[in-house]
């Protein structure tokens, strides 16, 4: 398992800072796909209470205890891109992006989160908990029953 912080990206407004989060799964990219786009498969390892409308233009919404997130499903690309915005009560709106990349053996699944416009939040508030959130990702696809 790998996971890395990429320095913030050169940007015209240095306000926009992204956080980007890459792991190896040893899962197929359909599995890995079940995982991030269902909402039970998201509660075994993002949070305790996810809703997901799974299709461009649905709902999402991602609580822990008394953080609360909520957006908008951006794009579906089956088994490669699941996208969307997304923001706490009071707060700039983020952009994130899922990509999955089939490998020999599983699956690079990489997590990239970035503010919308000129939304002055950093990525201490950006990092959801990706960087935990991925190691239990890896944690239960590794060790998923197989029907």
């Amino acid at each position: 398992m790998k996971l890395r912080d990429e320095a913030p990206a050169e940007q015209p407004d240095e306000r926009a800072p992204w956080v980007e989060r890459e792991t190896m799964v040893e899962a197929s990219p359909e599995e890995v796909w079940e995982a991030l786009t269902d909402e039970d498969r998201l509660e075994e390892w993002l949070a305790p209470d996810v809703e997901l409308d799974p299709h461009e233009g649905g709902e999402i919404s991602v609580r822990d205890g008394d953080d609360e997130r909520r957006g908008t499903v951006e794009t579906m690309e089956e088994n490669e891109r699941f996208t969307f915005t997304w923001s706490r009560p009071g707060e700039g709106e983020s952009f994130v992006e899922f990509t999955i990349e089939a490998l020999p053996g599983g699956s690079r699944v990489t997590v990239v989160e970035t503010p919308v416009g000129s939304t002055a939040i950093g990525p201490t508030a950006m990092a959801f908990g990706f960087g935990p959130g991925l190691l239990r990702l890896s944690h239960i696809l590794r060790f998923a029953l197989v029907a």
